[in-house]
């Protein structure tokens, strides 16, 4: 048995109905030889069940305290069975309409009772532009108190090689055992100990903060990046439960070319950037565009380099994306500076300083927190928020990937939407391509191909800037008459 920290006892305890708490992932595959239906999805069972042991969040589900007096733990399942967790789709039955399949999968909540992870092998995947005949995907969908999106890749390489391998059933032991179900007097009477011993850890952690926060204060910020500042917008509110999903992919050779233009730049900023371009353009159009700018949350990854925790090891930053820049250059460098002095300002008050306190956090308070914003959503006109957005950048390999003899051509992530946080951008890298995912609901962006092209435009004027202004730093001089 394993408790649930802080941070992956606040996604296990926010799931709701209209908001789940899943992430996910779609790979595309390139079979060597073209498949029958049922042969591959015969294969892709028989392949899962061979890398059970590649992760713990396979076969553990959550054991909940009684009264909700503690964290969840963490127990393997007794009556784990994998065909709860395999299932198959057909990309004809959806109208070959792939991002509407993808939203009807993310907008199913998963059973509570099982362990919090699902496949959907989509066939058919070969009559969609872009794809070659047998492509087929599959999106593993994985709750968020199980992992964040860097022990997620983790896990797809588990599941993967380097080079094609022929599928062929092993013959090797599994030494997997299930837990007995604990007894809740003991359970209790732990959570008795812990709820007096996390107040005055708490204490501790936020006396220890005080210094740093005075210290992150007087750190010297340029006098154009301005503070964030707490506003309305139209995704803080109430989401639905239906979902919408857009999927844009930009040349990742040229996105880092972008990148190199001007110093202490990295892909994040140009994406940052991007976003923040098609979020102005986006809300110039609905004629809602605030004054000051909006900012966006960004994961940050805080996991020491010899963990092997599958679970959440992520703290966020607020970063600017300078929504009132109409200049793409000028927007790209305020980004940066500002996405810069919210990594300075993370660091000055230490890196697990915000999830420490998390992890401390009794459980009678963080869920009278939720449902504090649970009612707050309900709120006419939605309620002010720091931020507006998530986006989050999701490295893939750079060489391609193969699960068995299938090549992966495509590979995308999702996040995840909560109400006051209707909008989660998603940047994965893959073999030289960046897809960019948004997430949403029809409440929080009621006009979803108004904004893909947007985000399009923003990317074009962005290139488009960098490249005349690159030719016109090259051009030589004009001669004299």
């Amino acid at each position: 048995m394993q408790q649930l920290d802080g941070l992956d006892a606040f996604f296990a305890l926010n799931e709701r109905q209209h908001a789940p708490m899943h992430i996910a992932a779609l790979s595309v595959y390139k079979p060597s030889t073209t498949k029958h239906k049922n042969f591959l999805q015969q294969e892709i069972h028989q392949s899962f069940q061979e890398r059970l042991s590649t992760s713990p969040i396979f076969r553990r589900r959550l054991f909940n305290v009684s009264y909700g007096m503690d964290h969840p733990y963490w127990i393997e399942d007794q009556n784990f069975d994998l065909k709860h967790h395999i299932f198959s789709h057909s990309i004809k039955d959806h109208n070959g309409d792939l991002e509407s399949l993808l939203a009807n999968l993310h907008a199913q909540a998963m059973n509570m009772t099982r362990p919090l992870w699902e496949v959907h092998v989509i066939h058919g995947l070969g009559t969609l532009k872009g794809y070659d005949k047998g492509a087929f995907g599959l999106y593993l969908k994985v709750h968020h108190a199980a992992m964040d999106g860097v022990s997620g890749t983790e896990i797809l390489a588990g599941l993967h090689n380097l080079a094609p391998q022929p599928f062929s059933p092993s013959e090797q032991t599994d030494d997997w055992q299930p837990d007995a179900v604990p007894s809740q007097w003991a359970l209790g009477r732990q959570a008795c100990i812990n709820n007096l011993r996390k107040p005055v850890n708490l204490t501790w952690q936020a006396r220890k903060l005080i210094p740093s926060f005075k210290k992150a204060a007087s750190l010297k910020i340029s006098d154009h990046t301005p503070k964030v500042s707490w506003q309305k917008s139209p995704f803080n509110t109430r989401i639905d439960a239906e979902r919408n999903i857009l999927l844009l992919r930009f040349d990742f050779g040229r996105l880092r070319q972008i990148r190199r233009h001007y110093p202490h730049t990295t892909v994040n900023h140009v994406m940052l950037s991007i976003v923040g371009g098609a979020l102005r353009r986006y809300l110039i159009a609905l004629n809602s565009l605030p004054e000051n700018p909006l900012a966006s949350m960004v994961p940050v990854n805080v996991r020491n380099r010899d963990s092997n925790v599958a679970g959440n090891a992520i703290s966020m930053l607020l970063a600017n994306l300078r929504t009132d820049i109409e200049c793409p250059l000028q927007r790209l460098q305020a980004v940066r500076d500002a996405a810069n002095n919210a990594k300075d300002f993370s660091k000055s008050i230490g890196r697990t300083a915000i999830t420490s306190l998390v992890r401390e956090m009794p459980n009678s308070l963080g869920a009278a927190t939720l449902r504090t914003l649970s009612a707050l959503a309900y709120w006419p006109g939605g309620i002010a928020a720091p931020a507006c957005t998530i986006v989050s950048n999701v490295p893939g390999p750079p060489v391609p990937l193969y699960f068995n003899d299938a090549k992966m051509v495509d590979m995308v992530c999702l996040g995840l939407i909560i109400d006051h946080l209707g909008l989660f951008h998603v940047a994965t890298s893959y073999n030289g391509v960046m897809t960019l995912s948004v997430l949403s609901s029809p409440s929080s962006l009621t006009k979803p191909e108004v904004y893909r092209r947007c985000l399009q435009e923003s990317y074009e004027a962005l290139d488009e800037a960098v490249s005349r202004e690159a030719n016109s730093s090259h051009s030589p001089p004009a001669k004299r008459a």
